[in-house]
């Protein structure tokens, strides 16, 4: 058993071999896991005619829109630390309405509604595939009548868009955890993480156990 002077002695002859030990716990040592409360719920974004990248929209859909411009909706996780991520297609009029031609007293609006990943989606509920169209419309249309035009609409009575094509049923921005990662990539990543420190765990400890041993006898060899 190591007396006081002896284990004294290991700390001031090995520092290294102590901040190594230090290290090797550290990586031994479960990370914990912090969630986060925000909201999910449909976010709004446009893109003036001839954008190429989306903006988060200031105000409700209820701006008039103008030939060329392209509205975009997406189901989005939202918290003070994570903002609401853009539809995953580009806002590219020229792609959307290219098979769409001019008519007298109308406008063309190209319109992106991306329903999100399935960690997103309510309990019991799967995502509606995503969904991309050029919408003609009369002209002093606002974001509203876009959508609407393209698919049926949820909204509560305070204006908030609640559901689109039937997604999600009947949640309105609720108040949430921070979802988990999507599935396929949690299974994935969780059996990687579970085979490296299985696997490695024994080595790390038996490294630290045999650092410690050299340790003493290299202090015990010194006062000797």
């Amino acid at each position: 058993m190591l007396n006081r002077k002896t284990s004294l002695g290991i700390l001031d002859t090995c520092p290294k071999l102590i901040a190594f030990a230090v290290l090797v716990l550290s990586l031994l040592a479960p990370i914990p896991s912090h969630g986060a409360k925000g909201y999910r719920y449909w976010g709004y974004f446009q893109a003036a005619a001839g954008a190429s990248s989306w903006s988060a929209a200031m105000t409700g859909p209820s701006v008039e829109v103008k030939d060329g411009d392209v509205e975009g909706w997406a189901f989005v996780f939202s918290s003070n630390d994570i903002p609401a991520i853009e539809p995953m297609m580009d806002p590219d009029f020229a792609t959307l309405c290219a098979d769409t031609p001019e008519a007298s007293g109308r406008i063309r609006v190209g319109l992106v509604v991306d329903f999100g990943a399935g960690n997103l989606a309510p309990e019991g509920e799967i995502p509606n595939e995503f969904f991309s169209d050029c919408v003609v419309i009369n002209k002093g249309a606002v974001g509203l009548d876009v959508l609407e035009a393209a698919l049926p609409v949820r909204a509560a009575d305070s204006g908030l868009i609640c559901g689109i094509a039937g997604y999600p049923a009947s949640e309105c921005g609720a108040e949430v955890d921070e979802p988990a990662p999507d599935e396929p990539v949690a299974i994935e990543a969780t059996g990687e993480e579970a085979k490296g420190y299985g696997s490695n765990s024994p080595i790390l400890l038996g490294a630290l156990a045999a650092l410690l041993v050299i340790g003493f006898l290299i202090n015990r060899r010194r006062a000797e």
